[in-house]
């Protein structure tokens, strides 16, 4: 593997911060007055909520007059996950639903974003502590949005707005989607390497996914279904069940949402851990001697795109019908996931303490 560009060292002094947040003041004409902070451990601090598209569409190659009419498109994907998992978070939802009530009852960001987070939470979990999410709620004026920043090897690689639409017309879409532009150019410059930004955005009930990337040039380009159907260019729906007689079609959509979403993760890890290998090729490179790590990067690198192509597999046996090679596809999967762990385990320096190995059992945990 070759590097595409140079290792960028990320802003972990306050010169080095102090010169990106000059840096993106001078892209995007940023009052100021509207940094967060200053302090390098919280990013650059720069507030993006006045950003225009008129600004931000010229720095991905957009033209602001087009309004996203001329966005290129990469395809995505449904990784199907195990029901037992997908049935975890319905589950975990109920239980959000008991403490903050149904979507159209929500009157807070917050309480929207809670409401769904358990597809986040058990989505991540498995990566096993390799992919981790910095969340960060920014307010401004009487409309908020939560930013959640999922890092793989120090850097960006998955970026997720949540913000609820209190307009929803075009012109709020594409204030939004500068935002989201502008987000991933700072991401991008903060990132000690070259990687792909994929973002999603979502209100909750309706998801978009956008990829971001600087090279060969900068670009932001959507995410479509294989033929990019037109009922989905503007992301995929999950009906509001609250206003149903039965919840199906909101189970059978959000599902639909959870697998594109761990299909993003999974391809965004894989790309991490490309970057980090190239820059382990880079430093052994100069040191005259290859690195004990890339050889456990190699097997790593090829478990995690076993696992994601068995993953897509069995999304194509379970709309073929064949529900139970899509089942033991799904298997398959998962253990070429446990082998990704097992040779990279040395990066894995946390463990769970909640459920340590030795209180796996229902009667062990029983006697805690």
């Amino acid at each position: 593997m070759t590097s595409k560009r140079p290792r960028r060292d990320p802003p972990d002094t306050p010169e080095a911060a102090l010169a990106t947040i000059h840096q993106l003041i001078r892209q995007f004409s940023i009052d100021p007055a509207m940094l967060k902070n200053l302090g390098p451990e919280y990013g650059t601090g720069v507030s993006f909520s006045k950003v225009t598209y008129d600004q931000a569409a010229p720095l991905v190659g957009l033209d602001p007059k087009k309004r996203l009419r001329d966005i290129g498109t990469f395809e995505i994907h449904r990784a199907r996950i195990p029901t037992h998992l997908f049935r975890s978070i319905v589950v975990d939802m109920d239980v959000m639903l008991m403490q903050y009530g149904a979507p159209p009852e929500h009157r807070t960001e917050e309480a929207r974003s809670r409401f769904f987070s358990p597809v986040f939470n058990h989505l991540i979990k498995q990566f096993s502590f390799m992919l981790r999410n910095e969340p960060e709620t920014m307010v401004d004026g009487t409309q908020g949005r939560i930013v959640h920043f999922f890092e793989t090897f120090g850097a960006v690689a998955v970026l997720c707005i949540e913000m609820m639409l209190k307009v929803g017309n075009d012109d709020e879409r594409l204030k939004i989607i500068a935002q989201v532009i502008a987000e991933c150019n700072g991401c991008d410059l903060e990132n000690s390497t070259w990687l792909p930004i994929h973002c999603i955005f979502t209100d909750g009930l309706t998801y978009e996914f956008f990829k971001f990337e600087r090279n060969p040039k900068p670009s932001f380009i959507r995410g479509c279904f294989p033929g990019d159907p037109v009922h989905l260019r503007r992301g995929l729906k999950v009906p509001d069940y609250s206003s149903m007689t039965a919840t199906l079609p909101f189970i059978l959509q959000l599902r639909c949402a959870c697998e594109i979403i761990f299909d993003i993760m999974l391809s965004a890890y894989i790309a991490g851990l490309k970057a980090y290998y190239v820059r382990s090729e880079e430093k052994g490179r100069k040191q005259g001697l290859k690195r004990p790590s890339l050889d456990g990067c190699d097997r790593a690198l090829q478990s995690a795109a076993r696992a994601l192509a068995a993953f897509r597999e069995a999304e194509v046996q379970r709309k073929d019908g064949d529900l139970d090679s899509a089942d033991a596809t799904v298997d398959q999967a998962l253990l070429a996931l446990q082998e990704r762990y097992k040779s990279y385990s040395h990066l894995q320096s946390d463990q769970s303490f909640l459920t340590p190995s030795q209180y796996r059992s229902s009667a062990d945990i029983l006697q805690i």
